[in-house]
């Protein structure tokens, strides 16, 4: 082939070409598949979690798919006779299988997560000791981003339990503290009387935040639990806007949070 007088070998005009179908390739089908899970254009209740997830994992084929043929084909533009290296693919299967279990591995368990359902993107999830809301799952691994910004990558043949709070209401829990010489009575009286207003003022709440009593004798206070059930993954925002109200109403009402302190004495 000849461009401007020059001759350009046959393996690197094709390498060229071969790249740029791969890479045109797999723009075009991930749009596709990207704007077939699109939620606005799908009927009222349709499952838009597991529309994402389902995207990104079918994106994630895409990309291993197209580069597979790409490099095929690359290798029979070099003389590689790919027929007979594909044909070899059965009977080394064995030594391919052992060599790449883990990835096998990796790829089942993303599938058992899809369809069982453990988590989608976007859910509020705690796997092993991380806490963030999950990014991008795909053939191999699952990112899950923290409120702080840190992402983790887990292969998901490492995922074995999951902790989801997106998939059911959820409990916002707060225990709050106040001084023994409080009447006990006059300040559980006083929290069900704020918490009867609280989901006015605190839209994520499903329901009335209840005073379930004194969970605690502690060494320096008595400590009141209080809990309100409120929408799938917002139970952290819930409990410290409740702290907030809680706090203010004891403070108009005179009663005493304990907090340490410390005595010093003078010898003379």
């Amino acid at each position: 082939m000849k461009i401007f007088g020059f001759t350009i070998a046959k393996e690197i005009y094709m390498t060229v070409i071969i790249i740029l179908v791969a890479f045109t390739l797999e723009k075009v089908l991930k749009n596709i598949v990207k704007r077939s899970f699109n939620p606005k254009k799908k009927p009222k209740g349709f499952d838009q979690r597991k529309a994402r997830t389902l995207s990104s994992l079918i994106r994630s084929i895409i990309k291993y798919v197209v580069w597979i043929f790409a490099i095929l084909s690359l290798l029979g533009v070099y003389g590689v006779n790919t027929a007979a290296l594909v044909t070899g693919l059965g009977v080394a299967s064995l030594v391919v299988g052992l060599a790449f279990q883990d990835m096998l591995k990796d790829i089942l368990a993303g599938v058992t997560i899809l369809f069982e359902n453990w988590y989608a993107i976007g859910d509020l999830v705690k796997i092993d000791d991380f806490t963030g809301t999950i990014i991008g799952v795909g053939l191999k691994s699952t990112r899950i981003k923290a409120y702080s910004g840190e992402v983790r990558i887990i292969s998901n043949r490492n995922i074995s339990s999951v902790i989801n709070y997106s998939l059911e209401d959820t409990l916002a829990i707060v225990d709050l503290s106040v001084a023994y010489e409080s009447k006990l009575d006059k300040v559980e009286k006083i929290l069900k009387v704020a918490c009867a207003t609280m989901q006015d003022k605190i839209p994520e709440l499903t329901s009335e935040p209840e005073v379930l009593g004194v969970e605690e004798l502690s060494d320096s206070a008595v400590v009141f639990r209080i809990i309100g059930k409120c929408k799938p993954a917002s139970h952290f925002v819930v409990a410290r806007t409740m702290r907030k109200e809680l706090k203010n109403t004891l403070d108009k009402n005179g009663i005493k949070i304990p907090y340490p302190q410390v005595e010093v004495h003078n010898e003379k």
